[in-house]
C-alpha cells in the first residue's frame, strides 16, 4: 500500500514537473512591459548576478496566463540571468482580464519595493497618476475608495498614498510624459535618466522632450504624438498577432497613400481604425 501511494506520489510530481518545464519553455517577454520595470545600474545587475549564482533564484517570477501564452510582468532581470547560465526558477501564474490590468499592476507593483531611485519613483507615480486620471472614474485602482467620495482627485489620492504632495504628483505625471517622450527616439538616454546616471536635470529633460516630441510629432496629429513608446510597442505587438489584412488593404482603409504615415502614426492609426470597426 504504502509503495503504489510513493509510486502514484511519484508520477504527480514527475507530471507536474513536466508542466512547469513545459510552461518555462514558453514564457514570453514582451518589451512594451518591460518597458515599465525600472532599470538596474551596472553594479546592481552585477551584485543581483553574484548573488543568484551563489544562492539560486529564491523569488519566485510572475507571469499572466493570457490564452496559450505566459506572459512575464515580473522578475525580467531574475529572468535574463535564468537564461543566460541555464539556472532553474520558481515562477507563479496570475490572471488579468486584459493588457491594461496587467500594467496597472505592474506599476503598483513596481511602486512598492524599496530600492527605488528618486527618477524612479518620479516616473512610476507619474505613469500611475496618467492612467488612472485617463481611467476616469476607476476608483477600484486607487488605495482608499473613500477618498473619491470625498472628492478627492487623483493627484491627491495618489499623494497621500506614497505621503508626497499634490503638486508633486502632477509634476511627476509631466516627468513620466517627458521620459516616455525621450524614450520614444533615444531609448539608452531613457534607462540612463531612469538609473540615475544621466545626470540631466528636469529642466533639461523637459527641453530634451520638447525637441524629441518635435521630431516625432511632424505629420502625427498631438493625440498621436502623446502616446508613449510603451503603449505603441504594445499596439504593434497585437498588430503582429492578429491583423491578416495586407500593408496596403490597411492604406486603403485608412484613405491613405502607401508609406505615407510614420510608424507611430501607422499604428495608433490602425488602432483607431480597429476601435471604430468595432463599435
Amino acid at each position: 500500500m504504502k509503495k503504489g501511494f510513493e509510486d502514484l506520489l511519484g508520477n504527480a510530481i514527475a507530471g507536474k514537473d513536466q508542466i512547469d518545464k513545459s510552461i518555462k519553455d514558453r514564457i514570453i517577454v514582451r518589451e512594451d512591459f518591460k518597458a515599465l520595470i525600472p532599470p538596474l545600474s551596472e553594479e546592481e545587475l552585477k551584485v543581483l548576478e553574484e548573488n543568484i549564482l551563489m544562492e539560486g533564484i529564491r523569488d519566485s517570477l510572475t507571469v499572466w496566463s493570457f490564452g496559450s501564452e505566459y506572459i512575464l510582468i515580473d522578475g525580467h532581470n531574475r529572468f535574463s540571468i535564468s537564461q543566460k547560465h541555464g539556472l532553474d526558477f520558481e515562477f507563479k501564474i496570475v490572471s488579468f482580464n486584459d493588457e491594461e490590468e496587467v500594467r496597472d499592476w505592474m506599476i503598483r507593483n513596481q511602486l512598492g519595493r524599496r530600492n527605488l531611485s528618486p527618477e524612479q519613483q518620479s516616473y512610476l507615480r507619474g505613469l500611475r497618476y496618467n492612467r488612472e486620471k485617463s481611467q476616469g472614474k476607476r476608483t477600484d485602482l486607487t488605495s482608499d475608495q473613500n477618498d473619491t467620495k470625498l472628492g478627492l482627485s487623483t493627484a491627491a489620492i495618489l499623494g497621500k498614498e506614497y505621503n508626497v504632495s499634490e503638486i508633486t504628483i502632477k509634476r511627476d505625471s509631466e516627468f513620466a510624459d517627458n521620459i516616455d517622450t525621450i524614450g520614444f527616439g533615444d531609448p539608452a538616454l531613457k534607462q540612463a535618466i531612469l538609473r540615475g546616471d544621466s545626470k540631466l536635470s528636469k529642466k533639461e529633460i523637459n527641453s530634451i522632450a520638447k525637441e524629441q516630441s518635435s521630431d516625432n510629432g511632424r505629420g502625427v496629429t498631438q493625440k498621436q504624438s502623446k502616446v508613449p513608446a510603451s503603449e505603441i510597442i504594445g499596439i504593434a505587438f497585437q498588430y503582429v498577432q492578429i491583423e491578416k489584412r495586407s500593408i496596403e488593404q490597411i492604406y486603403s482603409a485608412l484613405g491613405k497613400e502607401p508609406g505615407s504615415l510614420k510608424p507611430q502614426e501607422y499604428f495608433v492609426s490602425w488602432k483607431a481604425l480597429n476601435q471604430d470597426a468595432n463599435r
